[in-house]
């Protein structure tokens, strides 16, 4: 059985998962076991579960999901005491599981991804859109769909928006400000030649998703005071696959530096209307090299 140690937001989740799927059906397997003791470890502790609010794989492929449990633990208090003891816990349970699995760290591991065995415990981010076009190839929804009800808000936007005429900017802010020498921030510059390179008119309907949609507005001095531009605004409880599932409705994606806009880019494409056009930023992050992603996609520097 192929286990994937999760880790990371809900796009990088995506990747990690998608990578496991992959490598389980390379060997006929019709289960993944899904290690979700420490996605809160990171930058951002707050981050949850999120992947099974999606349909993405085939009726007959089961998960196995631990650690939801541990992950809540190690949000506890006094501040990081909970999350060394989560991170203890689940180390000691996947050495006992586990036992005989090889341990494959993206990176630093020689053996090379697709030569892996089936009894393999991935660890790493795997972002990298060739091994999800090979999931999809095995049978990974490229389609999203929502495994729950929606919300109200979502409902609403559903049926307000026109997803073909209207551009959707994902502007990411939040831990990334944090570390400025690994994420940077991207400049409207950045955000203006994207809209250009994909053929975005300043008559069309432009929407900016943030995780801070006060302070973007503040970045995108020229772009949010547009009048046919609106900064989408959510109630708290709105969780972040609904945000996620909303932007992947759009035809038109400016991505930030994030997996989060990917992924919402890489859903829906040729479902339901026209290739998508998407702009996204090169170099992805500062202190890596690119990420591989789709040929049709806009790389705009940027500086």
């Amino acid at each position: 059985m192929v286990v994937v140690q999760l880790q990371g937001g809900l796009g990088n989740q995506l990747f990690q998962i998608s990578a496991g799927y992959w490598l389980a059906r390379h060997h006929e397997a019709s289960k993944l076991f899904l290690d979700a003791s420490r996605i809160p470890f990171g930058t951002d502790n707050s981050r949850r579960f999120e992947v099974l609010n999606f349909n993405l794989f085939p009726p007959n492929f089961e998960l196995e999901v631990w650690g939801k449990s541990l992950s809540r633990i190690s949000r506890a208090r006094p501040a990081r005491l909970g999350a060394f003891a989560a991170l203890a816990a689940s180390k000691i349970y996947s050495r006992i599981k586990f036992r005989g699995y090889s341990n494959y760290v993206e990176n630093i591991s020689s053996i090379p991804f697709e030569n892996l065995k089936e009894n393999s415990i991935l660890n790493g981010y795997f972002n990298d859109f060739s091994i999800v076009e090979k999931a999809r190839e095995a049978g990974l929804s490229n389609k999203l769909v929502l495994s729950g009800s929606e919300s109200n808000w979502l409902l609403e936007k559903m049926k307000s928006i026109d997803f073909d005429s209207c551009v959707a900017i994902h502007v990411r802010l939040g831990d990334y400000l944090r570390f400025p020498r690994i994420f940077g921030r991207l400049s409207e510059d950045y955000y203006s030649a994207a809209l250009e390179a994909i053929g975005i008119s300043k008559n069309q309907q432009i929407m900016i998703f943030s995780d801070q949609p006060n302070l973007a507005a503040n970045y995108l001095p020229k772009i949010s005071y547009r009048k046919n531009c609106e900064i989408i605004r959510h109630p708290k409880e709105v969780p972040s696959y609904e945000i996620l599932f909303l932007m992947s409705q759009f035809r038109s994606i400016v991505c930030a530096n994030s997996t989060f806009s990917m992924w919402a880019a890489w859903f829906n494409q040729g479902v339901g209307h026209e290739e998508k056009r998407v702009a996204i930023p090169t170099p992805y992050l500062l202190d890596r090299a690119d990420m591989v992603t789709p040929a049709t996609w806009h790389k705009i520097p940027r500086d």
